[in-house]
């Protein structure tokens, strides 16, 4: 995949959409089955899904995915932080706050990685990244203004575990672009079994009750969620990684939002307010300026960035 000429403009906006989807199929499934054991099985089933693949097409691992036992710490990390918090926080926060919103907070994380970017990939916060990053905050803000105001401890904790999601997240893409490589399907699938069973700790120390109600709503919950919003959207963003800078195609994470609300809307009879329309306007124009300004400065780090993968 990555000998491909993969398109900003068409594949980060897909992986936003992948991202968007998972919210409504957690709400179905979570009615079903305890939160983080429904985690696990979706990043165990994504993982063995992406390590099938070069088994059937008998390709050799490359360095980067040989089990030595640096590598298989990197990719512990990125699997404790990108799927167990990451997966794990949607999961426990998406049971107690309405999609759309849970959608919005997770928009939150390009901010947090831009920062973290800044400190660990050196990837400077020009004045590009800034207004960029401030317009799409803003456009978040007023997309989820109106949602805000509710209240109680249940909707707080689910806030909170949403915001933890957020923060593996962004650590997780840190760590995702310091190992990027030639290969994708063995790391994407081991990293997503390591979270797995940092899942399965998780739900044991909670002591979740491990019954789950195999419902078609489930099943077709876990098959989108473990196909289409874990195993193809990793594989995509990871293959994207290798090939831009880390805030240039993580601004695309703002339209996250928007595609949830439109998702909440159509499926959940969530209300799109004026405001809201107004604040997917301005995430638009935070990308515009993260895309366009300064183009020629742009594509040179995405060159540089290219030839150090």
């Amino acid at each position: 995949m990555t000998g491909c000429r993969l398109s900003i403009f068409v594949w980060a906006p897909v992986v936003a959409l992948l991202w968007a989807i998972c919210f409504p199929f957690i709400t179905v499934g979570l009615a079903d089955a305890p939160p983080l054991l429904f985690a696990a099985l979706r990043a165990l089933f994504a993982g063995l899904l992406l390590l099938a693949i070069p088994t059937i097409l008998r390709r050799p691992p490359q360095p980067k995915t040989t089990a030595n036992p640096s590598n298989l710490l990197h990719l512990a990390g990125i699997g404790l932080t990108f799927t167990a918090m990451g997966f794990g926080g949607m999961f426990l926060g998406g049971g107690s706050v309405s999609p759309g919103l849970a959608t919005v907070l997770a928009g939150s994380q390009p901010l947090v990685a831009a920062l973290m970017a800044a400190i660990w990939l050196e990837e400077p916060l020009t004045r590009r990244v800034q207004i960029g990053m401030i317009l799409g905050f803003i456009g978040v803000t007023m997309v989820g203004s109106e949602a805000l105001w509710f209240s109680g401890h249940r909707y707080l904790a689910g806030m909170a575990w949403i915001l933890v999601g957020v923060l593996g997240t962004a650590s997780g893409n840190i760590l995702l672009k310091r190992f990027a490589g030639t290969e994708i399907l063995r790391p994407m699938g081991l990293q997503l079994l390591f979270g797995s069973a940092f899942l399965l700790a998780l739900s044991l120390l909670r002591q979740e009750t491990w019954h789950i109600q195999w419902s078609l709503g489930l099943v077709v919950s876990l098959t989108v969620l473990s196909s289409l919003a874990t195993a193809m959207m990793v594989l995509l963003w990871y293959a994207l990684l290798q090939r831009y800078p880390l805030n240039r195609l993580n601004i695309f994470s703002f339209l996250t939002p928007a595609f949830g609300l439109l998702i909440g809307k159509t499926f959940f009879e969530e209300a799109l307010s004026l405001l809201q329309l107004a604040g997917i306007a301005v995430i638009l124009l935070g990308i515009a300026v993260m895309q366009w300004w300064g183009a020629k400065g742009t594509r040179a780090d995405e060159i540089r960035d290219s030839g150090d993968g």
